[in-house]
C-alpha cells in the first residue's frame, strides 16, 4: 500500500504513486520497512516505482499491490527494505505506528473480502468511496470495523489488570471485550467485566476512544470502580490470570500508543 503525505483521510484522491510516498507492504503479518538507517522507518515509494504495480484503489491513503507473481510472492527485499513483524509498531513513532495499523486494517479487509457475499461474484474497489462493489449484482460493501470496550478497574490505589489465555500477548493488561448486537456500550462494558473476572462495578466514567486497527476495531475506553474485596471468577476460556495491582508495583510504560497502556500509565502517575 501506498501513504500519500501527509493527509490521512478515507476519501478517494486518484493519486498515483511517487517520489515521497511511503510505501507500506504486508506480507503474512509483516511489514517492509527501510532498515538502511540506525532506527527503522517506512520506505519511499521510490524504492519501487520502476516496479510494475498494478492501482488497487485511489484513496488519499493511496493503496497499490504488487501485479500478482506466480506461486503469490510478495515485493522482495533488499539491502535496505526487510519485513518485520507487525509488532514493531509498538516501538515506532505514534504518527507511524497509527498509519500502519489503520493500513493493516484496511488491507486484511481487502484480503477477506474479495468476493461478493450475495452472488460470488469478485468484488471492485468502488470509484467514489471507501468501499467494493460487485459488478454483477451492484452489492456494496463497506470496511468492517468490530467496536470493544476497555476498562481500567481500579479500587483505591489497586488496578485490576488480567492476561489473555489466548494469543500471544502475555503481558498484564486491562479488561476489554467486543460489543455485541443490540448492545450499548456501557451494557457491552458490565457484560464483559461480569463473564471474565465475576465482578459488578460500582461507578463508570468515559474517557475517550481510539481505532486499532491491528484488530480491526475501535476501543471505547473506560474507568470503572470495583470492589476489591469481591471474590473474583475468573473465565478460564478468555483470562489466564486476573490480580489486583497497587500502583507501586506498576513499571513505567515502555510506550503509550495504545489507549490501554496509556491508562494504565496514568493511573500509575495519579492522574487517571
Amino acid at each position: 500500500m501506498i501513504l500519500s503525505q501527509p493527509d490521512f483521510s478515507v476519501q478517494p484522491t486518484g493519486a498515483a504513486p511517487k517520489a515521497g510516498d511511503l510505501l507500506i507492504c504486508f506480507d503474512r503479518g509483516r511489514i517492509l520497512l527501510d532498515v538502511s538507517g540506525d532506527v527503522p522507518v517506512l520506505p519511499g515509494a521510490e524504492h519501487l516505482i520502476s516496479e510494475p504495480f498494478e492501482l488497487a484503489h485511489t484513496q488519499s491513503v493511496t493503496l497499490f499491490s504488487p501485479h500478482p507473481f506466480e506461486g503469490g510472492e510478495t515485493v522482495p527485499e533488499t539491502d535496505e527494505l526487510r519485513y518485520q513483524e507487525l509488532s514493531v509498531f509498538r516501538t515506532l513513532p505514534e504518527e507511524t505506528s497509527a498509519l500502519i495499523t489503520s493500513c493493516w486494517h484496511l488491507w486484511t479487509w481487502y484480503q477477506s473480502h474479495r468476493f461478493c457475499g450475495k452472488c460470488a461474484h469478485p468484488l471492485t474497489p468502488d470509484a467514489a468511496e471507501r468501499a467494493l462493489r460487485c459488478p454483477s449484482c451492484g452489492h456494496l460493501v463497506f470496511p468492517v470495523i468490530c467496536p470493544a470496550v476497555i476498562v481500567a478497574i481500579t479500587c483505591g490505589d489497586h488496578i485490576l489488570l488480567a492476561k489473555s489465555a489466548r494469543g500471544n500477548f502475555r503481558r498484564f493488561a486491562l479488561i476489554a471485550g467486543y460489543v455485541e448486537v443490540g448492545e450499548t456500550i456501557e451494557h457491552a462494558l458490565r457484560r464483559e467485566v461480569m463473564e471474565e473476572t465475576g465482578l459488578a462495578l460500582t461507578s463508570v466514567r468515559y474517557l475517550g476512544d481510539q481505532p486499532w486497527g491491528s484488530s480491526g476495531s475501535h476501543m471505547f475506553a473506560f474507568h470503572a470502580t470495583a470492589d476489591m474485596s469481591a471474590p473474583l471468577r475468573i473465565q478460564p476460556e478468555e483470562l489466564s490470570e486476573v490480580r489486583w495491582f497497587h500502583r507501586d508495583e506498576l513499571q513505567p510504560a515502555d510506550n503509550t500508543i495504545s489507549i490501554a497502556f496509556e491508562m494504565i500509565e496514568r493511573f500509575r502517575k495519579g492522574t487517571l
